[in-house]
């Protein structure tokens, strides 16, 4: 597999197609691998640096507590969390929030890391004000053993809105964006990325099933490395559309 750090280019997403929230996109076998697999080419919608990464002894103690609160049993490799929009005047992140403390630092870090790098209509899309927030929070934890990966898909279009945020934490792996071509890039340890507008509604993204990744060195096509995967663990936060926290009849 090749892959190569790209700056403002890249959600994970990080659910297994059989998810209740994913929706795969037909086959890509017609799809060709384009010549141009080198940083620059950017993916409308898509911000991802691979130097803007979480605080280390942050992202180590986010990503102990999901497998301690979560994945203790070996049976479980995914967990999703639900949330209403609070009502805390200007603060983006909830002061009531339901979701565990440690996610509400990671929500705050991501904020004050990602304000830097993103336009400023983006962020707010992401981090709005309590008061201007139209939609519930959802946030979905996965575990990832080495070779195993996510096939082909979009969130799911009638069930989350615009602004997708996916962080990744231990094991760095390749992630590919298909639409009528591809683009692969590396995803570091520690590493966010944010899917909006043509990125989010319009490429599919995927993670191979593989024990290694090929990565390609930063100055173009010839040297490189294998680099072997780990456990992984993603937290992904994503908006619901209205009704789309509740399963019933209609969402069965």
């Amino acid at each position: 597999m090749l892959a190569t750090d790209v700056g403002n280019a890249e959600s994970d997403y990080d659910s297994d197609v059989n998810s209740l929230f994913d929706e795969p996109l037909g086959s890509s076998s017609s799809l060709t691998r384009p010549d141009e697999q080198r940083p620059g080419r950017p993916i409308p919608g898509l911000y991802f640096t691979p130097t803007v990464l979480l605080p280390p002894d942050l992202m180590h103690l986010i990503m102990q507590k999901c497998i301690d609160t979560y994945f203790r049993d070996g049976d479980v490799n995914q967990v999703m969390l639900f949330e209403r929009a609070g009502q805390d005047g200007e603060n983006s992140i909830p002061l009531n929030s339901t979701l565990p403390a440690f996610l509400i630092d990671l929500l705050t870090t991501l904020s004050t890391t990602l304000e830097p790098h993103l336009p400023a209509n983006v962020h707010s899309l992401l981090f709005p004000s309590a008061s201007a927030s139209k939609y519930a929070r959802q946030v979905i934890i996965n575990h990832y053993l080495p070779g195993e990966g996510i096939s082909p898909h979009v969130d799911l279009l009638d069930r989350f809105a615009d602004g997708i945020i996916g962080v990744s934490m231990g094991s760095g792996c390749t992630m590919r964006f298909r639409k009528e071509t591809e683009w692969e890039v590396y995803l570091p340890s520690g590493s966010v990325y944010v899917m909006t507008e043509e990125a989010r509604y319009e490429w599919t993204h995927e993670i191979e099933k593989h024990a290694e990744d090929w990565v390609l060195d930063e100055g173009g096509r010839e040297g490189g490395k294998w680099i072997p995967r780990s456990v992984r663990v993603s937290v992904t936060f994503r908006w619901l559309l209205p009704g789309a926290d509740v399963v019933g009849p209609g969402n069965a």
